[in-house]
């Protein structure tokens, strides 16, 4: 019993240790962490490397997975890049490896752990900010070695408690079993960095040897998907297909490692005699990245067949103006706003392309009534998504609170936009009048340029002003040929009831234009 208790206690601190120097990391890199995987514009050996990186960095695949699900959510990046991610995880996950193997076993813990402790609480005591944050990450480290102390005193009689002399054998089903046991010990303890250490430590106290501590960390790897499967409850189809890619991708990695276990053992032990590397700690890291590795170099020619196998898996369905608006990412106020920023754009897009079939065929189609139903549609669900997101100038900069507020505006005035398209009666009357059918081309003109703007990669703020151009070239239309028409009815020029049609008609155009000019500048990224 004191053995289990020993071992529980040195996973406990190694835990909390992991935690804190995760946070602290977090902290301590801000928001560069965000801009590092919001900004793929390479191809897949940069979403690879950045994966790789972000997780190295923060010690955590399950914080890199959900922060990639998150980002996929809100439409910062495509599917195809957080593939890459995903992929680049696996490796960066293998550096905890690294540290418990080539620090943790190689000097005394003690000596190490303490004095990081007590300057890492120092710093989180006295000082604030990044000094802060440094002494979290230090603080971690010291607890995380610590944990790794005691889980030594723990091992060195764990055999005498749980007896793995029943797996040990070269049988295809021992492997299994023992990888079975790896994926239950990182779902419990909600971290295979642990796991992988609990793996490590065992195999350093000799409780096991080093084919079993190989299979559990096989197991290990593949536990990790157990994080992103929750996250997929309930989330977007976008945050699915990344979590399912996730899964997948363990799973196919895991299943090569088992299937060419004795090849994969035989060429780590060959790769760690020609380093002269005898601890087999050190050895069972480099095994745990060599599989990683070869999963990664398996994919690669493939990622193509496997975006299409995901999208198979996980079809669109739904609305699908609102695939950016997951419930998930409204506890992150900037990612939300970003999100219902991105699906307004969709809705504005879907509207505009309405209103070219609408001006175009000077009546209204099937086709104009589906688009306008999905875009209120997905305006009514933004408006719910944004009801959950918190944010006020007081606990935010300025820039996010300002973004808010005009993601608020550009709603307005879509709601109002599909109000004004339900009044499609003026074209009768646009029809038969020249003056109003040239309003009616200047409408189609911003229509257009908005369009373009869209598609603009530079922000397409060129097109902004030339559809806020129109616009009030629009308003002063509307200001001076509404007295002229007005007039006219009077001294009986025209037909009272026809004056007042084609003043409506006119208000009318006013309004779509703008509507049009006003959506676009509070949508500019």
């Amino acid at each position: 019993m004191g053995v289990l208790m020993t071992v529980l206690g040195g996973v406990g601190l190694f835990l909390f240790g992991m935690s804190l120097m995760t946070d602290g990391l977090k902290s301590l890199a801000g928001e560069s962490l965000k801009r590092l995987l919001s900004r793929f514009t390479g191809g897949t050996f940069s979403a690879i490397l950045s994966g790789m990186t972000l997780t190295a960095v923060i010690q955590s695949s399950s914080a890199t997975i959900l922060m990639t699900i998150g980002f996929v959510s809100a439409g910062l990046i495509t599917f195809s890049q957080s593939l890459g991610v995903i992929i680049g995880t696996s490796i960066g996950s293998t550096s905890t490896g690294w540290i418990v193997s080539l620090v943790g076993f190689q000097i005394s813990m003690g000596t190490l752990a303490l004095p990081l402790i007590g300057i890492g609480v120092f710093l989180r005591l006295f000082l604030h900010g990044k000094l802060a944050s440094l002494g979290s990450v230090l603080t971690g480290f010291g607890m995380l070695f610590l944990g790794i102390s005691v889980l030594q005193d723990g091992m060195a009689d764990f055999s005498n408690v749980i007896d793995f002399s029943a797996v040990n054998g070269d049988k295809f089903y021992h492997l299994l079993l023992l990888a079975a046991v790896g994926i239950v010990m990182t779902v419990i303890m909600q971290s295979s960095s642990v796991a992988v250490a609990i793996t490590l430590t065992a195999l350093y106290s000799g409780a096991i040897n080093f084919d079993q501590g190989a299979a559990l960390v096989i197991g290990q790897n593949i536990g990790t998907t157990f994080k992103a499967i929750i996250a997929a409850v309930g989330a977007s189809h976008a945050a699915k297909r990344t979590s399912v890619a996730h899964i997948l991708f363990n799973l196919f990695t895991g299943f090569v490692a088992l299937a060419i276990f004795p090849v994969l053992t035989s060429s780590v032990f060959m790769i760690a005699d020609w380093l002269e590397i005898s601890d087999l700690t050190i050895t069972l890291a480099i095994f745990y990245t060599l599989f990683n590795v070869l999963g990664v170099v398996l994919i690669l020619p493939f990622m193509k067949q496997f975006e299409k196998l995901i999208v198979r898996l996980v079809p669109e369905k739904g609305n699908p103006l609102t695939i950016y608006l997951d419930p998930s990412v409204t506890a992150v106020a900037p990612v939300a706003i970003e999100s219902s920023r991105r699906t307004l754009m969709a809705v504005y897009k879907t509207l505009l392309e309405a209103m070219q079939e609408l001006f175009a065929n000077k009546r209204t189609t099937v086709q104009f009534f589906k688009k306008q139903q999905l875009a209120a549609e997905a305006i009514q669900e933004t408006r719910k998504f944004l009801r959950e997101v918190q944010l006020s100038v007081e606990s935010e900069d300025k820039q996010k609170y300002e973004r808010h507020v005009s993601v608020l505006h550009a709603l307005d005035h879509l709601e109002r936009l599909i109000m004004a398209l339900s009044e499609t009666g003026y074209l009768r009357t646009i029809s038969s009048s020249r003056s109003l059918q040239a309003v009616t081309e200047q409408v189609q003109t911003m229509i257009d340029n908005s369009l373009r703007s869209m598609e603009d990669d530079k922000g397409g703020n060129n097109y902004l002003q030339l559809v806020e151009e129109t616009s009030k070239e629009i308003a002063e239309i509307r200001r001076s040929d509404r007295k002229h028409l007005l007039k006219n009815a009077i001294s009986e020029e025209l037909n009272v009831d026809r004056a007042i049609a084609k003043v409506h008609a006119l208000l009318w155009l006013d309004r779509i234009s703008h509507h049009l000019w006003r959506i676009l500048a509070h949508l500019q990224p």
